[in-house]
This record gives structure tokens, sequence and C-alpha cells, in this order.
């Protein structure tokens, strides 16, 4: 049995591109309020806007996870 993830908060490393990118939009999809985190600004407000565009709760923290 699947739980849902409706208003949960999930925090997506690597979330501005690639893999993380595709897991942060599955994610807003199902309802979750999401952060994601990677290191380059520009890519994490692009990503961002694109996902609140498609009617996601999504903000972004810039950082390395490696700190």
């Amino acid at each position: 049995m699947l739980t849902s993830i409706r208003d949960r908060s999930v925090i997506v490393t690597g979330g501005s591109k690639g893999i993380g990118r595709g897991i942060a939009k599955v994610f807003a999809a199902q309802g979750a309020k999401v952060t994601i985190a990677a290191q380059g600004e520009e890519a994490l407000v692009r990503t961002c806007e694109a996902l609140n565009a498609a009617g996601g709760r999504v903000r972004y923290a810039v950082c390395d996870v490696a700190d």
C-alpha cells in the first residue's frame, strides 16, 4: 500500500537538473511541499519557477551538501 505524500515536506538534493529535477517534479505533482537544493542558483530559480507554474509548491535553497 502506498501512502499519500500530499502536504508532506520533501527535500530533493541536486533538484535543479536531471534526475533530481524529475524527482522534484513528481513529488510536486503529487501535492508535496518541495524544497530543491543545489549549488547553482540560476538553475534552481528556473526549476522552481517551472514547477510552481505547473501548480507545485516549490522553493529552493542554494547549498553544497558536501559541506
